[in-house]
């Protein structure tokens, strides 16, 4: 009796500390990282729009990766538009999440909840009247999953947008196609190969005497209508006529 009972306090033990670590190999030096649960649970994508002093606001995307590494987007809206990208490591210290690039502290952040409360240099909480917009909430990736549909058909990556609603759908080695309600009918294309600018994906496409210019682009999108944040951004020009949306990728282009 005595050997069984110290045999399920060993196995408690090692549940009990699996439940707190989990061992990832670091690609850089081969060596195990021992990463923290609670820290695995922060990861995932979080947006918000923060206060900012010479613009609307700062559009700003997180991306917490489980192997510790980070992915964050700002956009100064109505500024100049440009997406400022950081990449580097992030990881949990004294409860706080901490960004890292080029070894150098970014930003630092404060969990609570689905929420990041972003913190100041000096790692406290932001106050005054716009202290409490400092907050990004946790959001969906648009997962492939929910276009298996259109993925076991044979398109590789599909674009939306609204006001005014229309749709793209890139089939490689076969077709493009592009539609809005205003359309008689769809405009389709035989599939040409894009052209790779500043790590975005352009087609050109003439027919007959229909034209149409898409250019996609790997930012973090948001459709306005759901939760979902979307991996592409798209703008597309279709006889002089702009529309703008997001877009995933199902299969490799």
């Amino acid at each position: 009796m005595y050997i069984l009972l110290a045999y399920s306090l060993f196995l408690w033990g090692c549940n009990n500390d699996a439940n707190k670590t989990e061992g990832k190999e670091d690609s850089a030096t081969g060596k195990l990282k021992i990463i923290d649960s609670i820290a695995l649970r922060s990861s995932g994508l979080y947006s918000g729009v923060v206060p900012c002093a010479d613009c609307e606001g700062i559009i700003t995307h997180l991306l917490l990766n489980p192997d510790l590494t980070f992915r964050l987007e700002e956009i100064y809206s109505k500024k100049d538009d440009k997406v400022n990208r950081t990449n580097g490591s992030w990881k949990m210290e004294n409860g706080k999440i901490e960004l890292y690039a080029n070894n150098e502290l970014v930003v630092s952040y404060l969990g609570e909840g689905e929420k990041l409360l972003q913190l100041d240099h000096a790692g406290n909480r932001i106050s005054g009247n716009l202290g409490h917009k400092y907050v990004l909430d946790r959001k969906p990736i648009a997962d492939k999953k929910n276009w298996k549909e259109k993925s076991d058909a044979g398109i590789d990556f599909i674009g939306m947008g609204n006001e005014p609603f229309w749709g793209l759908e890139i089939d490689k080695g076969n077709k493009i196609s592009f539609n809005n309600p205003d359309m008689k009918e769809p405009f389709n294309s035989t599939y040409i190969a894009p052209i790779s600018s500043n790590g975005n994906q352009e087609y050109h496409i003439e027919s007959g005497t229909a034209k149409l210019d898409i250019i996609i682009t790997p930012q973090f999108c948001s459709d306005g209508m759901s939760d979902f944040v979307y991996d592409y951004s798209i703008s597309i020009d279709y006889n002089g006529k702009k529309y703008s949306g997001c877009g995933v990728l199902l299969n490799d282009l």
